[in-house]
Protein backbone atom coordinates (compact mmCIF):
# COMPACT_ATOMS: atom_id res chain seq x y z
CA UNK A 1 0.00 0.00 0.00
CA UNK A 2 1.31 3.43 -0.66
CA UNK A 3 2.07 5.54 2.09
CA UNK A 4 3.51 8.57 0.44
CA UNK A 5 2.03 11.45 1.50
CA UNK A 6 0.99 14.51 -0.97
CA UNK A 7 2.92 17.09 -2.27
CA UNK A 8 1.47 20.61 -2.77
CA UNK A 9 2.50 22.91 -5.07
CA UNK A 10 4.71 24.86 -3.62
CA UNK A 11 5.98 26.14 -6.96
CA UNK A 12 2.19 27.02 -8.21
CA UNK A 13 0.30 29.83 -8.57
CA UNK A 14 -0.86 31.83 -4.84
CA UNK A 15 -4.36 32.31 -4.49
CA UNK A 16 -3.84 35.31 -3.05
CA UNK A 17 -3.05 36.47 -6.68
CA UNK A 18 -5.40 34.82 -8.53
CA UNK A 19 -8.11 37.33 -10.25
CA UNK A 20 -10.50 34.84 -11.83
CA UNK A 21 -13.95 35.20 -10.98
CA UNK A 22 -14.47 32.34 -8.59
CA UNK A 23 -11.84 33.79 -6.29
CA UNK A 24 -13.54 36.87 -6.56
CA UNK A 25 -16.07 38.56 -4.43
CA UNK A 26 -19.62 39.64 -6.02
CA UNK A 27 -20.63 42.67 -4.26
CA UNK A 28 -23.97 41.96 -5.41
CA UNK A 29 -26.78 38.76 -4.89
CA UNK A 30 -27.84 39.19 -8.66
CA UNK A 31 -27.19 38.44 -11.71
CA UNK A 32 -25.96 35.32 -10.86
CA UNK A 33 -22.56 34.50 -12.63
CA UNK A 34 -23.05 30.55 -11.41
CA UNK A 35 -27.08 29.72 -11.79
CA UNK A 36 -25.81 26.09 -11.66
CA UNK A 37 -24.43 26.73 -8.04
CA UNK A 38 -27.78 28.05 -6.89
CA UNK A 39 -29.85 25.53 -8.09
CA UNK A 40 -27.33 22.80 -6.47
CA UNK A 41 -28.42 24.79 -3.17
CA UNK A 42 -31.84 24.57 -3.97
CA UNK A 43 -31.76 21.18 -4.59
CA UNK A 44 -29.84 20.47 -1.38
CA UNK A 45 -32.74 22.65 0.81
CA UNK A 46 -35.30 20.02 -0.92
CA UNK A 47 -33.58 17.16 0.67
CA UNK A 48 -33.26 17.89 3.74
CA UNK A 49 -33.83 15.73 6.37
CA UNK A 50 -32.87 14.93 9.94
CA UNK A 51 -31.88 11.87 12.33
CA UNK A 52 -34.98 11.61 14.00
CA UNK A 53 -37.06 10.82 11.24
CA UNK A 54 -35.86 7.18 10.96
CA UNK A 55 -36.75 4.77 13.24
CA UNK A 56 -34.29 2.34 14.74
CA UNK A 57 -36.13 0.11 16.95
CA UNK A 58 -35.83 -2.51 15.01
CA UNK A 59 -32.55 -1.96 14.30
CA UNK A 60 -31.36 -2.40 18.32
CA UNK A 61 -33.24 -5.61 18.07
CA UNK A 62 -31.30 -6.60 14.57
CA UNK A 63 -28.30 -5.80 16.18
CA UNK A 64 -29.02 -7.94 19.10
CA UNK A 65 -30.79 -10.72 17.95
CA UNK A 66 -30.34 -11.05 14.20
CA UNK A 67 -27.37 -10.12 13.35
CA UNK A 68 -24.37 -12.91 13.21
CA UNK A 69 -21.15 -12.33 14.67
CA UNK A 70 -19.43 -11.94 11.60
CA UNK A 71 -22.06 -9.03 10.38
CA UNK A 72 -21.93 -7.23 13.93
CA UNK A 73 -17.99 -7.10 13.53
CA UNK A 74 -18.37 -5.52 9.89
CA UNK A 75 -20.85 -3.19 11.17
CA UNK A 76 -18.75 -2.21 14.07
CA UNK A 77 -15.51 -1.77 11.93
CA UNK A 78 -17.28 0.47 9.14
CA UNK A 79 -19.18 2.35 12.64
CA UNK A 80 -15.23 3.01 13.40
CA UNK A 81 -14.39 5.44 11.15
CA UNK A 82 -17.83 6.26 9.16
CA UNK A 83 -18.81 9.07 11.29
CA UNK A 84 -15.44 10.66 11.06
CA UNK A 85 -15.29 10.74 7.08
CA UNK A 86 -17.79 13.11 7.47
CA UNK A 87 -16.42 15.53 10.12
CA UNK A 88 -12.96 15.26 7.83
CA UNK A 89 -15.49 15.95 4.86
CA UNK A 90 -17.19 18.52 6.16
CA UNK A 91 -13.96 20.19 7.77
CA UNK A 92 -12.94 20.74 3.93
CA UNK A 93 -15.83 22.76 2.99
CA UNK A 94 -15.16 25.05 6.24
CA UNK A 95 -11.46 25.45 6.42
CA UNK A 96 -10.89 25.26 2.73
CA UNK A 97 -13.46 25.45 0.11
CA UNK A 98 -15.57 28.93 2.05
CA UNK A 99 -12.24 30.52 2.45
CA UNK A 100 -11.62 30.27 -1.42
CA UNK A 101 -14.43 30.75 -3.26
CA UNK A 102 -16.08 34.45 -2.86
CA UNK A 103 -19.41 34.35 -5.22
CA UNK A 104 -22.27 34.14 -3.15
CA UNK A 105 -24.08 31.50 -4.80
CA UNK A 106 -21.38 29.32 -4.75
CA UNK A 107 -21.16 30.34 -0.67
CA UNK A 108 -24.67 29.13 -0.42
CA UNK A 109 -24.04 25.73 -1.88
CA UNK A 110 -20.76 25.12 -0.24
CA UNK A 111 -22.62 26.07 2.83
CA UNK A 112 -25.76 24.00 2.31
CA UNK A 113 -23.43 21.00 1.61
CA UNK A 114 -21.77 21.12 4.51
CA UNK A 115 -24.69 21.81 6.97
CA UNK A 116 -26.10 18.83 5.73
CA UNK A 117 -22.36 17.08 6.72
CA UNK A 118 -23.41 17.78 9.72
CA UNK A 119 -26.42 15.93 9.51
CA UNK A 120 -25.17 12.72 8.38
CA UNK A 121 -22.54 13.13 11.45
CA UNK A 122 -25.54 13.30 13.77
CA UNK A 123 -26.76 10.65 12.27
CA UNK A 124 -24.43 8.39 12.30
CA UNK A 125 -23.83 9.13 15.43
CA UNK A 126 -27.26 8.71 16.65
CA UNK A 127 -27.13 5.04 14.89
CA UNK A 128 -24.28 4.32 17.03
CA UNK A 129 -25.94 6.01 20.05
CA UNK A 130 -28.76 4.14 19.72
CA UNK A 131 -27.98 0.40 19.20
CA UNK A 132 -25.65 1.26 22.18
CA UNK A 133 -21.96 1.60 20.94
CA UNK A 134 -19.87 3.04 23.76
CA UNK A 135 -18.32 6.32 22.94
CA UNK A 136 -14.73 4.92 22.90
CA UNK A 137 -15.45 4.01 19.88
CA UNK A 138 -15.96 7.10 18.39
CA UNK A 139 -11.45 7.74 18.61
CA UNK A 140 -11.21 3.80 17.74
CA UNK A 141 -9.52 4.33 14.42
CA UNK A 142 -6.85 6.12 15.55
CA UNK A 143 -5.54 2.45 16.48
CA UNK A 144 -6.10 0.66 13.73
CA UNK A 145 -3.54 1.64 10.74
CA UNK A 146 -5.95 0.80 7.92
CA UNK A 147 -8.29 3.79 9.67
CA UNK A 148 -5.22 6.01 9.87
CA UNK A 149 -4.25 5.99 7.16
CA UNK A 150 -7.33 7.10 5.49
CA UNK A 151 -7.43 10.13 8.48
CA UNK A 152 -3.98 10.77 7.76
CA UNK A 153 -4.22 11.06 3.94
CA UNK A 154 -6.80 13.84 4.00
CA UNK A 155 -4.99 15.92 6.31
CA UNK A 156 -2.24 16.61 3.09
CA UNK A 157 -4.35 18.75 1.15
CA UNK A 158 -4.69 22.77 1.18
CA UNK A 159 -5.97 25.70 -1.05
CA UNK A 160 -2.21 27.28 -0.84
CA UNK A 161 -1.91 27.54 -4.79
CA UNK A 162 -4.12 27.50 -7.60
CA UNK A 163 -3.13 23.88 -8.09
CA UNK A 164 -3.59 22.62 -4.97
CA UNK A 165 -7.84 24.19 -5.00
CA UNK A 166 -7.71 21.88 -7.87
CA UNK A 167 -6.37 18.64 -6.44
CA UNK A 168 -8.24 19.23 -3.29
CA UNK A 169 -11.51 19.34 -5.59
CA UNK A 170 -10.74 16.33 -6.89
CA UNK A 171 -9.81 14.49 -4.13
CA UNK A 172 -12.63 15.19 -1.34
CA UNK A 173 -15.55 16.03 -3.85
CA UNK A 174 -14.62 13.51 -6.44
CA UNK A 175 -12.67 10.95 -4.72
CA UNK A 176 -13.84 11.02 -0.84
CA UNK A 177 -17.73 11.82 -1.54
CA UNK A 178 -17.60 10.55 -4.40
CA UNK A 179 -15.66 7.21 -3.96
CA UNK A 180 -13.94 6.38 -0.48
CA UNK A 181 -17.68 7.05 1.17
CA UNK A 182 -19.10 4.39 -1.53
CA UNK A 183 -17.36 1.67 -0.16
CA UNK A 184 -18.94 1.79 3.02
CA UNK A 185 -22.40 2.64 1.90
CA UNK A 186 -22.30 -0.28 -0.20
CA UNK A 187 -21.32 -2.86 2.56
CA UNK A 188 -24.05 -0.84 5.05
CA UNK A 189 -26.22 -1.53 2.18
CA UNK A 190 -26.30 -4.70 1.50
CA UNK A 191 -28.25 -5.43 4.75
CA UNK A 192 -31.09 -3.90 3.67
CA UNK A 193 -31.47 -6.63 1.36
CA UNK A 194 -31.91 -9.35 3.71
CA UNK A 195 -34.24 -7.03 5.90
CA UNK A 196 -31.65 -6.67 8.56
CA UNK A 197 -30.69 -2.84 9.28
CA UNK A 198 -33.90 -0.98 7.91
CA UNK A 199 -33.31 2.32 9.65
CA UNK A 200 -29.39 2.02 8.75
CA UNK A 201 -29.95 1.49 5.12
CA UNK A 202 -32.33 4.18 5.10
CA UNK A 203 -30.23 6.87 6.75
CA UNK A 204 -27.85 5.37 4.03
CA UNK A 205 -29.85 6.09 1.14
CA UNK A 206 -30.46 9.72 2.17
CA UNK A 207 -26.42 9.73 2.71
CA UNK A 208 -25.97 8.48 -0.68
CA UNK A 209 -27.97 11.30 -2.12
CA UNK A 210 -26.82 13.99 -0.46
CA UNK A 211 -23.21 12.86 -1.67
CA UNK A 212 -24.41 12.32 -4.94
CA UNK A 213 -25.07 15.59 -5.27
CA UNK A 214 -22.25 17.62 -3.52
CA UNK A 215 -20.11 14.97 -6.24
CA UNK A 216 -21.97 16.06 -8.60
CA UNK A 217 -21.60 19.85 -7.87
CA UNK A 218 -17.60 19.77 -6.84
CA UNK A 219 -16.92 18.12 -9.89
CA UNK A 220 -18.81 20.88 -12.29
CA UNK A 221 -16.98 23.26 -10.02
CA UNK A 222 -13.90 21.48 -10.48
CA UNK A 223 -14.26 22.21 -14.42
CA UNK A 224 -15.11 25.05 -14.05
CA UNK A 225 -12.51 26.51 -12.06
CA UNK A 226 -10.11 24.37 -14.31
CA UNK A 227 -11.73 26.61 -17.20
CA UNK A 228 -10.95 29.96 -15.50
CA UNK A 229 -7.51 28.97 -14.75
CA UNK A 230 -6.88 26.76 -18.11
CA UNK A 231 -2.89 27.19 -17.18
CA UNK A 232 -3.03 24.71 -14.26
CA UNK A 233 -4.24 21.62 -15.96
CA UNK A 234 -0.84 20.18 -16.94
CA UNK A 235 0.06 17.02 -16.82
CA UNK A 236 1.48 17.32 -13.57
CA UNK A 237 -1.84 17.77 -12.06
CA UNK A 238 -3.31 15.69 -14.11
CA UNK A 239 -0.42 12.51 -12.52
CA UNK A 240 -0.97 14.10 -9.04
CA UNK A 241 -4.97 13.62 -9.83
CA UNK A 242 -4.74 10.14 -10.94
CA UNK A 243 -2.57 9.07 -8.57
CA UNK A 244 -4.75 10.39 -5.59
CA UNK A 245 -7.53 8.57 -6.95
CA UNK A 246 -5.37 5.25 -7.26
CA UNK A 247 -3.70 5.84 -3.50
CA UNK A 248 -7.59 6.20 -1.88
CA UNK A 249 -8.67 3.34 -3.73
CA UNK A 250 -5.34 1.21 -1.85
CA UNK A 251 -6.66 2.96 1.58
CA UNK A 252 -10.36 1.25 0.81
CA UNK A 253 -8.26 -2.14 -0.10
CA UNK A 254 -7.00 -2.17 3.38
CA UNK A 255 -9.89 -0.62 5.07
CA UNK A 256 -11.92 -3.60 3.45
CA UNK A 257 -10.19 -6.12 4.50
CA UNK A 258 -9.78 -5.22 7.76
CA UNK A 259 -13.79 -4.65 8.08
CA UNK A 260 -13.77 -8.17 6.55
CA UNK A 261 -11.58 -9.82 8.88
CA UNK A 262 -14.17 -12.21 9.72
CA UNK A 263 -14.75 -13.12 5.99
CA UNK A 264 -17.78 -12.61 3.61
CA UNK A 265 -21.51 -12.00 5.07
CA UNK A 266 -24.82 -13.04 3.63
CA UNK A 267 -24.48 -11.71 0.02
CA UNK A 268 -21.45 -9.52 -0.13
CA UNK A 269 -17.60 -10.79 -0.51
CA UNK A 270 -14.78 -8.28 0.12
CA UNK A 271 -13.79 -8.50 -3.83
CA UNK A 272 -16.81 -7.69 -4.68
CA UNK A 273 -16.48 -4.55 -2.64
CA UNK A 274 -12.89 -3.58 -3.98
CA UNK A 275 -14.13 -3.99 -7.64
CA UNK A 276 -17.21 -1.60 -7.11
CA UNK A 277 -14.96 0.79 -5.78
CA UNK A 278 -12.64 0.15 -9.18
CA UNK A 279 -16.06 0.97 -10.93
CA UNK A 280 -16.91 4.18 -9.32
CA UNK A 281 -13.29 5.24 -9.12
CA UNK A 282 -13.16 5.09 -13.13
CA UNK A 283 -16.39 7.12 -12.97
CA UNK A 284 -14.95 9.76 -11.25
CA UNK A 285 -11.79 10.09 -12.98
CA UNK A 286 -13.56 10.37 -16.53
CA UNK A 287 -16.03 12.96 -14.71
CA UNK A 288 -13.23 14.65 -14.01
CA UNK A 289 -11.70 14.45 -17.42
CA UNK A 290 -8.92 11.75 -17.07
CA UNK A 291 -8.30 8.77 -18.00
CA UNK A 292 -9.45 5.28 -16.60
CA UNK A 293 -7.08 3.38 -14.71
CA UNK A 294 -9.29 0.20 -13.54
CA UNK A 295 -10.41 -2.93 -15.30
CA UNK A 296 -13.46 -3.04 -14.36
CA UNK A 297 -16.14 -1.81 -16.54
CA UNK A 298 -19.11 -3.47 -15.72
CA UNK A 299 -20.75 -2.34 -11.62
CA UNK A 300 -20.40 -5.49 -9.57
CA UNK A 301 -22.82 -4.49 -7.55
CA UNK A 302 -26.04 -3.55 -9.74
CA UNK A 303 -28.32 -4.12 -7.09
CA UNK A 304 -26.96 -0.86 -5.53
CA UNK A 305 -28.89 1.66 -8.03
CA UNK A 306 -32.55 -0.87 -7.16
CA UNK A 307 -32.01 -0.21 -3.21
CA UNK A 308 -31.32 3.15 -3.48
CA UNK A 309 -33.69 4.04 -5.97
CA UNK A 310 -36.69 2.01 -5.96
CA UNK A 311 -37.48 0.81 -1.93
CA UNK A 312 -37.77 3.99 -1.25
CA UNK A 313 -39.99 5.98 -3.37
CA UNK A 314 -42.91 3.17 -2.74
CA UNK A 315 -42.07 2.07 1.30
CA UNK A 316 -40.85 5.38 3.00
CA UNK A 317 -43.19 7.87 1.11
CA UNK A 318 -46.12 5.74 3.15
CA UNK A 319 -44.91 6.85 6.17
CA UNK A 320 -43.46 10.39 5.56
CA UNK A 321 -43.77 13.05 2.99
CA UNK A 322 -40.51 14.45 2.04
CA UNK A 323 -39.01 16.70 -0.09
CA UNK A 324 -37.01 14.22 -1.74
CA UNK A 325 -40.27 13.68 -4.27
CA UNK A 326 -39.71 16.64 -5.66
CA UNK A 327 -36.08 15.70 -6.49
CA UNK A 328 -36.43 12.75 -8.54
CA UNK A 329 -38.85 9.42 -8.68
CA UNK A 330 -37.10 7.19 -11.09
CA UNK A 331 -33.63 6.32 -12.40
CA UNK A 332 -29.79 6.69 -10.74
CA UNK A 333 -29.64 9.61 -8.33
CA UNK A 334 -26.75 11.15 -10.69
CA UNK A 335 -29.22 11.00 -13.35
CA UNK A 336 -31.63 12.87 -11.56
CA UNK A 337 -29.44 15.80 -10.33
CA UNK A 338 -27.93 15.75 -13.64
CA UNK A 339 -29.93 18.26 -14.77
CA UNK A 340 -29.78 20.28 -12.60
CA UNK A 341 -25.82 20.22 -12.26
CA UNK A 342 -24.64 19.37 -15.88
CA UNK A 343 -27.70 20.15 -17.74
CA UNK A 344 -26.81 23.83 -19.41
CA UNK A 345 -23.72 22.81 -19.74
CA UNK A 346 -21.01 21.34 -22.78
CA UNK A 347 -18.22 20.34 -20.44
CA UNK A 348 -14.92 18.96 -22.85
CA UNK A 349 -12.05 18.35 -22.38
CA UNK A 350 -9.37 18.45 -25.38
CA UNK A 351 -6.19 17.78 -24.95
CA UNK A 352 -4.65 19.74 -22.22
CA UNK A 353 -7.31 22.33 -22.43
CA UNK A 354 -10.83 22.60 -20.51
CA UNK A 355 -13.94 24.00 -22.38
CA UNK A 356 -16.87 24.57 -20.01
CA UNK A 357 -19.76 27.09 -21.16
CA UNK A 358 -22.44 28.21 -18.75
Amino acid sequence: MSTETVQNFKEGTPVAEATCRLLTENPVYKPFHYPWAYEAWHTQQKLHWLPEEVPLAEDVRDWKNKLTPSERNLLTQIFRFFTQADVEVNNCYMRHYTKVFKPTEVLMMLVAFSNMETVHVAAYSHLLDTIGMPEVEYSAFLKYQEMKDKYDYMQDFGTDTLEDVALTLAVFGAFTEGLQLFASFAILMNFQRFNKMKGMGQIVAWSVRDETLHTLSAIRLFKTFISENPTIWTEELQNKITEACRTIVEHEDSFIDLAFEMGGVEGMEPQEVKDYIRYIGNRRLTQLGLEEIFDVQKNPLPWMDIIMNGAEHTNFFENRATEYSKAATQGTWEEAFDGDIFGDTTELFDGDQVKVSG
